[in-house]
């Protein structure tokens, strides 16, 4: 269990660790969880072959720690004119920096975080020995349990990337106190710390905090607040006090544009306000008179910052009312209509973990939330819309979509040179407005942007594709995968293969790959990341939310096992059957169908369609693993497998998420006919 703990610690903490030091990394789907994958599988066929590298894990990974120190200090040249937008830095700040490609970046850190599991899985591959394959696995899901609860207590807790690697040093040590040589190479470990120590990034009125999702740092300045996530520009609390707008002509400028959007509204006694960061928009809601504001922020150090340090103290108002919460979440919670709902800049830095493609903020601009918050309005309230981008196609994207659900097309402003966001949208605003409305200057700005075409039967016909629940990729143009992930997915199978081919001692090996739980592996993880996004999207996208996702598969998995072990069920055909049927369901059920139950209703039936094909699905490896003479290799080309499922969710990009479970059957299907030949292992 040791070495199962470990691994699934580490691989966490290098999730989150890596992305906030080399953010283009956070882009690439799971890839630090393929590493993991690669890597365990890997390491448990070297050691089925009697080679241990247990001994290598220290110095690994204090090759990868300084290669993230590194990549953390360069250029990274984002690949551009690909359909999707990636947040930059801006420019280069000067030719004296040195610049690296993406891929590259990418490349290095993929091998490096691999070669660094390769020895976890020689640990595991060595406690699979003392057990039969079964009870083996079941052990071994246990321990990754347990890995992920203690570093989810350490993310509870908001503690840095100090502690985390401190204690999972003190673990390793201990795990391997009876290896002269291993101990000797955790000498390198005091320097990982040293080196991980330097990257904190802190001094006299600013700090570094780890929330739950991302590296914060601060800095606090008599008028401002500056407040950056993994690396990037995020957020300004500025000072919207008389005396505050005096001494900065930008603090007014940005007060100004805030304001110009209420014009458009008829009332502003209830307003809601979702990503409500540090508390800007609030402070307006506030100065406009705002009777009642609730106001939703889904990490909680961000909102601790605002109560602290932002000028107006608008979190301190009685009649603000504050909700750690995602924002798609709070508005089925809630049965509130609101004379103005405001969505903060909820822009996207990073992914939401390296274990989903669905960016932080994906759903709260599809076309389902925007319908969620016209349902939220009062007659004649209004949404304000403030929204930070580089590419214009997001702007149109977002236009066409409330020209959708409003039926009406929504008034827009482009602010240049732009600042805390550089578009701002309203919709709901034609019951509010007559001729004399357009005298006050403050809406010469304001305009009907774009000309969207419309079809013969009135069907809008935007240019971009127009972003759903299936599809909620707001920052990619049209539905495909860029170039750049088939460069990268190219290298991962490339490498992949060559790793597995050299680990399993090449051509000279006397069995051939064991299809079936490689094949079982592929459709598995494809499972557990359509199980991610189908409850982000029901929950929320808040880290607990995921946590108690992947906490709720691995029990499954323990209780899947425990009915093979008690051989409550033994026909593979039936137990196939079932998964089948089950895939079939969960794609023909519409998650829309869910949103408009009771909220119990939908944790219960939700739940459900999750948990089934999970359950189905780790019943049939159950049984196939059990019947395995060599369980770390076979659960090596199981993980391996995994990779290939990794791989495969790129292709939400194309199709959408629902089609994940199409993929899922195919590799079942696939595994299911090797199951019809002998066991090769």
């Amino acid at each position: 269990m040791g070495f199962s703990f470990l691994l699934l610690f580490f691989e966490v903490a290098l999730i989150r660790f890596i992305p906030a030091h080399v953010q283009v990394v956070s882009y690439f789907i799971n890839l630090i969880l393929i590493s993991a994958f690669l890597g365990m599988g890997a390491g448990m066929i070297l050691q089925s072959r009697g080679r241990s590298t247990v001994v290598y894990f220290a110095p690994l990974l204090l090759v990868l720690i300084g290669m993230v120190q590194y990549f953390s200090n360069i250029w990274v040249e984002v690949s551009k004119g690909q359909g999707e937008y990636l947040w930059t830095n801006g420019m280069k700040p000067s030719d004296a920096v040195q610049s690296w490609g993406m891929e590259p970046v990418v490349f290095v850190i993929f091998v490096l975080s691999t070669l660094v599991f390769i020895p976890l899985g020689s640990g595991i591959a060595r406690e699979f020995d003392r057990f039969k394959p079964l009870i083996a696995y079941s052990i071994n899901i246990a321990g990754s349990l347990l890995g992920l609860a203690v570093f989810s207590l350490f993310s509870w807790l908001s503690m840095p990337p100090l502690a985390w690697f401190a204690f999972g040093f003190v673990y390793f040590a201990a795990s391997c106190v009876d290896n002269r040589k291993v101990l000797v190479s955790t000498l390198c470990l005091p320097v990982v710390l040293f080196l991980i120590h330097g990257m904190e990034r802190s001094g006299e009125n600013a700090g570094e905090i780890w929330s739950p999702y991302y590296k914060i740092n601060y800095s606090v300045y008599e008028d401002h607040l500056d407040l950056s996530v993994n690396g990037s520009f995020h957020q300004h609390a500025l000072n919207f006090s008389d005396e505050g707008i005096a001494r900065s002509g930008y603090n007014k400028r940005v007060k100004q544009d805030f304001l110009a959007p209420y014009h458009f509204a008829k009332s502003v006694d209830r307003v809601l306000v979702l990503g409500a960061g540090t508390g800007n928009d609030v402070a307006i809601a506030l100065s406009k008179g705002a009777k009642q504001v609730d106001a939703v922020e889904i990490d909680r150090e961000i909102i601790e910052l605002g109560k602290q340090h932002h000028y107006q103290q608008p979190y301190s108002d009685p009649r603000v009312t504050l909700y750690n919460d995602d924002a798609r979440a709070f508005l089925k919670k809630t049965d509130q209509k609101y004379d103005v709902v405001v969505l903060g800049t909820l822009d996207s830095q990073t992914l939401l973990s390296g274990m989903s493609s669905i960016r932080l903020d994906n759903y709260v601009y599809t076309l389902e939330s925007f319908r969620s918050i016209k349902e939220h309005l009062k007659p004649g309230g209004v949404l304000i819309l403030y929204h930070l981008s580089g590419s214009f196609p997001i702007a149109e994207k977002i236009y066409g979509t409330l020209m959708e659900v409003f039926r009406e097309q929504p008034m827009m402003r482009h602010i240049q040179p732009s600042h805390l966001f550089n578009f701002t949208f309203v919709a709901g605003w034609s019951d509010n407005v007559d001729e004399a409305f357009w005298d006050d200057p403050a809406l010469i700005a304001f305009q009907k942007q774009f000309n969207i075409p419309i079809g013969p039967n009135g069907e809008l016909m935007p240019k971009y594709r127009i972003p759903t629940d299936n599809w909620p990729y707001l920052y990619l143009e049209n539905p495909k995968v860029p170039s750049h992930y088939f460069t990268v997915g190219g290298f991962i199978l490339l490498f992949s293969v060559a790793l597995v081919w050299w680990s399993a001692g090449g051509v000279q090996r006397d069995h051939r790959p064991d299809w079936p739980v490689f094949l079982l592996g592929a459709g598995f993880l494809l499972l557990e990341t359509k199980s991610v996004t189908e409850m982000s999207l029901l929950f929320g996208s808040t880290w607990l939310v995921n946590v108690l996702v992947f906490s709720s598969i691995l029990l499954m998995v323990l209780f899947a096992n425990l009915v093979v072990i008690r051989q409550w069920v033994s026909d593979r055909n039936t137990q196939f059957g079932l998964l089948l049927g089950a895939l079939v369901i969960c794609y023909l059920t519409p998650v829309e169908s869910l949103l408009g139950l009771p909220l119990a209703w939908q944790w219960g039936v939700g739940s459900f369609l999750v948990a089934l094909p999970i359950f189905f699905s780790s019943i049939l490896f159950a049984l196939v693993f059990q019947t395995r003479h060599a369980a770390a290799l076979a659960l090596g080309y199981n993980v391996l497998g995994a990779v290939l499922g990794g791989l495969m969710e790129y292709n939400a990009m194309l199709l959408g998420t629902k089609p994940l479970y199409l993929l899922s059957m195919i590799m079942y299907l696939g595994a299911f006919y090797f199951m019809r030949k002998p066991a090769t292992t």
